[in-house]
C-alpha cells in the first residue's frame, strides 16, 4: 500500500515543528535551539498566520511564544484542538492569569533551556 506524503510525514525522524510569536531576536535564538536539537521549525508572527500555514503544512507540534498575549495563545490553542487533535501544544514561558486554560496545552516550559527537551518529551508522550 502506497503512504500519503501527510502519512510519510509522520512517521520522519525529524519533528515538524510551529513556532508562534512575535518577531524578535529572542525568538529566532528559540527556533535555532529547536533547529539544534534535530527538529524542523516554521515560524509565524501571529495566531492568523499561524492558522494558515497549519491548513497547508502537517505539524507534530506547536511552541506558544511568551510574547504572544495569554488571550490569543488560549484562542488559538482552542482552534488547533479542535481542527488538528493530534498536535502537541507547548506554552514557553510565564503567563500570568490564564492557568484556568492550561488543559488546553500539553506542557508549559518557563525556561529557554528546558524547551526543546519539553517539546522532545511531549511528542514521545505522542506515539500511537
Amino acid at each position: 500500500m502506497k503512504k500519503s506524503a501527510k502519512q510519510s510525514t509522520r512517521v520522519a525522524a525529524v519533528k515538524a515543528i510551529l513556532l508562534v510569536g512575535a518577531p524578535s531576536p529572542a525568538l529566532k535564538r528559540r527556533q535555532r535551539l529547536l533547529q539544534s536539537a534535530g527538529m524542523d521549525v516554521v515560524c509565524s508572527d501571529n495566531i492568523c498566520t499561524a492558522e494558515m500555514i497549519s491548513e497547508t503544512q502537517y505539524f507534530d507540534g506547536a511552541v506558544y511564544d511568551d510574547s504572544l498575549p495569554a488571550h490569543e495563545q488560549v484562542s488559538l490553542a482552542q482552534v488547533m484542538r479542535v481542527r488538528w487533535p493530534w498536535m502537541r501544544l507547548v506554552r514557553y514561558g510565564h503567563v500570568a492569569g490564564e492557568e484556568r486554560s492550561d488543559e488546553l496545552f500539553d506542557a508549559s516550559q518557563p525556561l529557554e533551556e528546558g524547551l526543546a527537551a519539553t517539546l522532545r518529551n511531549v511528542l514521545a508522550r505522542n506515539k500511537n
